[in-house]
């Protein structure tokens, strides 16, 4: 008769529940129960050594028509696309000290694009960083990952949908004739992109309902092409009661150009400089330009579990941006101002609907003869429902509506403004495992 021995150890897992923490993230299901950063809190959480396998698929099926004013076409589309992310996440642990890395590695439906493109995004990587720390006290992060979120939209403007775009301003071109996008804290907040810049931050774990992250920024996009160099610093601080939480942040960012300037020398006349052979004498300068963004957000988010959840946003950026000469530049030197909400409600036990409202204000400082400035709104509605299929496939409908308005300077009174409008809806299919 065999002997039998203790089980296996098992090092390749799939990750279950007890990975993503949180007494309370939200309604089971909902958008603040997906929320990717998990309202700071350290995840996958992972008390053993060995590998978590985990992941995500999607697919929007959606439609748009935009009606714009006299300047633009009007457009109609229909839109479908996918991604798909396999998480891989090794884990050394002992005791509350560990060691973790994490690739996500991205397949996007664009297929009809070459993989040869280094543009085409086909195969992509999300999160890609390593992390030391102690559980539940404080961690190093350092890679590409996202900051901690603050504005919450709710179920509707998932990034890169048909109704987070908004109503667009097409075939004109220029920073001063697009709509903007809400601002919430989030020059800092997204994956950093570019062969040569990643993030480092620092977590700190103060109580059970209490956290700060302080996120760095630096390096470069392209450094084969001595691309704008980037330095930048985000705190966010979050207060978790479960039931309610309070989530205030700021950020700063600077942008200088990584090449200097290969200029000709002058006289005082302004003629240039000649040596003695004739050639005209060429001098090297630091570039003056300057990129500086910087702003501050809060938001607060109440939940009546298992029924509604509901929550509101502020966030106040600005840009200012110089030319290669060090003077500035008007149309790239802006404030932004967004206010918004949202609430979901559970109307059956695996149906949740949901609304929000965004509105942004945009006002640059391109003045011309009689004071005015480029000023762009653009307000944003949505409604959703979602169904969710043994607890892990995910329907969504989406609807939404929304409108850009813009005064603009430097034209004729028939064309200084207009507004466009926005009608789109799209199904989601969503996989979680």
């Amino acid at each position: 008769m065999p002997v039998l021995g203790p089980p296996p150890i098992q090092y390749v897992e799939h990750l279950g529940p007890s990975a993503y923490p949180g007494t309370l993230r939200g309604l089971y299901g909902g958008s603040l129960w997906l929320e990717p950063s998990f309202h700071g809190l350290q995840w996958p959480f992972m008390t053993k050594t060995g590998v978590g396998i985990s992941g995500s698929a999607w697919v929007d099926s959606g439609y748009e028509q935009i009606t714009r004013g006299p300047a633009a076409p009007n457009t109609v589309r229909w839109l479908q696309q996918g991604r798909a992310v396999l998480r891989v996440t090794p884990t050394y642990a002992s005791g509350r000290f560990f060691i973790q890395a994490q690739a996500e590695l991205v397949a996007n439906q664009a297929q009809s694009k070459s993989q040869s493109n280094p543009n085409s995004g086909i195969v992509d990587t999300d999160d890609l960083w390593l992390r030391v720390g102690w559980w539940n006290f404080f961690d190093l992060k350092i890679g590409r990952f996202e900051g901690w979120e603050i504005y919450h939209t709710g179920m509707g403007l998932d990034i890169n949908t048909l109704e987070r775009r908004g109503a667009t301003q097409e075939g004109l071109g220029g920073s001063n004739v697009n709509q903007p996008d809400y601002y919430g804290v989030t020059y800092l907040h997204d994956r950093p992109t570019g062969e040569g810049l990643g993030n480092v931050a620092f977590h700190f774990f103060w109580s059970w309902f209490e956290r700060s992250e302080v996120l760095v920024r630096l390096g470069t996009a392209d450094v084969q092409t001595n691309s704008d160099n980037s330095l930048g610093v985000r705190a966010t601080d979050i207060l978790d009661l479960g039931w309610l939480k309070l989530k205030v942040g700021g950020e700063y960012l600077r942008v200088t150009r990584g090449q200097d300037q290969v200029l000709t020398a002058t006289n005082d006349d302004g003629s240039p400089v000649v040596d003695s052979n004739g050639n005209t004498v060429q001098i090297k300068k630091d570039s003056p330009y300057r990129k500086k963004q910087y702003g501050v957000g809060g938001s607060f988010q109440f939940i009546v579990d298992p029924y509604f959840e509901y929550g509101g946003n502020i966030g106040l950026g600005w840009t200012s941006e110089t030319d290669n000469e060090g003077n500035a530049n008007g149309l790239a030197t802006f404030k932004t101002l967004s206010i918004g909400n949202f609430a979901n409600y559970r109307v059956a036990r695996d149906m949740l609907v949901g609304g929000g409202v965004n509105w942004t204000a945009q006002s640059d400082s391109h003045r011309d003869s009689n004071g005015n400035v480029d000023e762009t709104r653009h307000l944003q509605i949505f409604a959703a429902v979602q169904y969710l299929v043994a607890k892990q496939l995910f329907l969504k409908a989406v609807v939404a509506y929304a409108r850009s308005d813009y005064a603009i300077s430097f034209a004729t009174p028939s064309t200084s403004v207009w507004s466009d409008d926005m009608w789109s809806a799209r199904l989601r299919l969503m996989y979680l495992y």
